[in-house]
C-alpha cells in the first residue's frame, strides 16, 4: 500500500488543472506577481495556495485544497514561532526569556545565529504567503499556544526543556524538525507523478529541507568534542532515536528517546511508513542486489522514508497546546 502524502486528499482533476495553469505561466501567460513569487519559493503548499487562488479566487478554494493549506499553515506557524523564540524575537517575552541561555551560547559559534536567522526568515515568508493566498489559522495559533519543551502545556517542563540551555541539544532538535520535513515531503512523489509541475516543486522543497538538515549537522559536528555519530551530511543512517546522532536524553531519557523514535522510526503505521533503517524499496531489498558494492550504512542512507499526515501530527502534537489534526 502506498504511503498517503500531505496532499493526497486533493482530487486528481484539481491537481491536473493546477499543473496546467503552472505550465501556462511558464509559457508566458499573465499572472499576478504574488503567484510568480510563490512559485519561486519552491514550496509545495505555497505554490499550491497561489495557483489555487489564481484559478478559483480566494473565496472559492476547493475544500480538499483548503484543508491542506490550513494544515501546512499550522506547521509553518509552529516552526516560525520556534525559531523566533530561539532568536529572541518572539512577541511573547516568556518564550524569549526561556531561550536566553542557549541564545548566548549560539552567539559564540561562527555561523550559528546567521543560519537560524535565515531559516526563520523562510518560515516568516511561508506564513505570510499562505495566509495571503487563502489559508486560515484554524487553531488560533500564536506564540502563546506552543510549548517548545514538548510538554503540551503553558508551563513547560517537557522532554526537550534542555534545548533552552544546551546548544548541542537545541541543534539536534532543529535537525529533527528538518528531517521531519524531508520525510513528510518524500511521500508526495508517487502521488504526484501525473502532475509534473507540483512533482517538481515537491522534489525542490525535499532537497531544501535536506540541505537545512545537512547544514545543522555540520554545525553540530564542528562543536568541540562532538562524537562521530554526529554526521556531516544530510543523509540519515539507521532508524529510531540513534539516527539523530549522539542523542543527549537529559533528565527524561524515555520521553526524549520516544520522540526521536517517531521522527526516525517506523511512524504510526509501520506498514506504510517504515523506519529510516529500511533497505527494501519497491519490494526489493537493495542489500540483496547482485554485485552490490555497498554496505548496510549506504543502503540505509540512500532513501528517505516517507511520513504521512498522522505521523507528522504525532511528532508535533506535544509542542501544540491546542489539539491539531
Amino acid at each position: 500500500m502506498e504511503t498517503p502524502s500531505l496532499l493526497d486528499t486533493i482530487e486528481p482533476e484539481l491537481a491536473e488543472r493546477i499543473a496546467a495553469r503552472t505550465e501556462d505561466i511558464r509559457n508566458g501567460s499573465p499572472a499576478r506577481p504574488g503567484v510568480v513569487a510563490a512559485l519561486g519559493l519552491a514550496s509545495v503548499p505555497i505554490a499550491l495556495a497561489a495557483l489555487s487562488t489564481d484559478l478559483y479566487g480566494q473565496s472559492g478554494l476547493p475544500a480538499s485544497i483548503k484543508g491542506v493549506l490550513d494544515f501546512a499553515l499550522a506547521l509553518e506557524i509552529f516552526e516560525n514561532e520556534f525559531y523566533k523564540a530561539v532568536l529572541g524575537t518572539s512577541a511573547v517575552a516568556a518564550q524569549n526569556a526561556a531561550f536566553a541561555p542557549v541564545r548566548a551560547l549560539a552567539a559564540t559559534v561562527p555561523g550559528a545565529v546567521a543560519t537560524l536567522q535565515q531559516i526563520q526568515k523562510h518560515e516568516t515568508a511561508h506564513v505570510a504567503t499562505l495566509m495571503a493566498t487563502g489559508a486560515t489559522n484554524v487553531f488560533n495559533l500564536d506564540g502563546t499556544t506552543f510549548d517548545f519543551t514538548g510538554n503540551r502545556s503553558a508551563t513547560g517542563g517537557g522532554p526537550f526543556a534542555k534545548a533552552t540551555t544546551d546548544l548541542a541539544f537545541l541543534l539536534e532538535v532543529a535537525q529533527g524538525a528538518e528531517d521531519t520535513g524531508v520525510r513528510a515531503y518524500k511521500g508526495q512523489a508517487a502521488n504526484l507523478m501525473s502532475s509534473s509541475a507540483i512533482l517538481e516543486a515537491a522534489l525542490r522543497i525535499h532537497s531544501v529541507e535536506a540541505r537545512h538538515a545537512s547544514r545543522i549537522r555540520r554545525m553540530r559536528r564542528a562543536a568541540a568534542g562532538a562524537p562521530s555519530s554526529v554526521r556531516y551530511s544530510g543523509t540519515v543512517r539507521g532508524g529510531g532515536a540513534a539516527a539523530a546522532g549522539a542523542t543527549d536524553a537529559g533528565p527524561n531519557p524515555t520521553a526524549v528517546t520516544a520522540a526521536f523514535n517517531l521522527i526516525y522510526g517506523a511512524g504510526a503505521n509501520s506498514a506504510t511508513a517504515p523506519s529510516e533503517a529500511n533497505t527494501t524499496h519497491a519490494g526489493v531489498d537493495i542489500m540483496s542486489l547482485a554485485g552490490a558494492q555497498f554496505g548496510i550504512d549506504a543502503a540505509q542512507e540512500a532513501f528517505d522514508e516517507p511520513l504521512d499526515r498522522a505521523d507528522v501530527v504525532a511528532i508535533v502534537q506535544p509542542f501544540f497546546i491546542p489539539t491539531i489534526s
